[in-house]
């Protein structure tokens, strides 16, 4: 049975880095919904979980840390991207350390790379009708524009763009709080064959 996300109109984070002006107004967008509460990054959290958004335990244990990942909020918006194939996009707030630097105050490229593929695979997962085996990752093409400053809180978005019988593109950006892109990809998931889901 596929995962059943419980939505809700309002988000209303209590992490004090979730206080930002630019977070209150991302949050009060009309038709906000969200999707898990906000998360305390600063104690280990059982990983063995049904939802494939939070069931990572890199992103449960490894980077769950107060110089890592040290909150996150996911919620869903009504999308605005012309090249959305989904009425929705997928939205993740991102508070970082900066123990997750590459250089002294910048976060390293690696860590762009693998937010955002959590956060398009979160979505292609969801758009596929959250099967008991998630799509996975065939590329991903990223693009970097500006550096990620740490310490500091991102929005990562995410829609997908295209379908084609096993096949989705999803689109997906880092940004800062002045809405600045600093990291965009475009990423291709494959639907596992129901013989290969059988094998698992």
């Amino acid at each position: 049975m596929g995962v059943q996300h419980q939505y809700s109109s309002e988000a209303t984070p209590s992490h004090p880095d979730f206080q930002l002006p630019w977070i209150r107004n991302v949050l009060s967008q009309p038709g906000l919904e969200l999707i898990l509460g906000y998360l305390r990054q600063d104690t280990q959290q059982d990983s063995n979980t049904a939802n494939p958004i939070i069931s990572s335990s890199l992103f449960t244990q490894t980077l769950a840390h107060p110089s890592g990942i040290r909150a996150s909020l996911i919620f869903r918006l009504p999308s605005t991207s012309p090249d959305s194939v989904s009425e929705w996009e997928h939205c993740y707030l991102f508070s970082i350390g900066s123990g997750l630097d590459g250089l002294k105050g910048r976060a390293h490229g690696g860590l762009s790379s693998l937010l955002l593929d959590h956060v398009t695979g979160a979505i292609a997962h969801h758009e596929t009708g959250e099967q008991a085996i998630p799509p996975v990752t065939a590329t991903m093409q990223l693009d970097y524009r500006a550096p990620i400053d740490t310490p500091g809180v991102i929005l990562a978005r995410a829609w997908p763009v295209e379908r084609s019988g096993r096949k989705m593109w999803v689109k997906s950006v880092l940004e800062d709080g002045q809405g600045k892109v600093l990291v965009e990809a475009k990423s291709l998931f494959v639907k596992p064959r129901m013989t290969t889901m059988m094998k698992i």
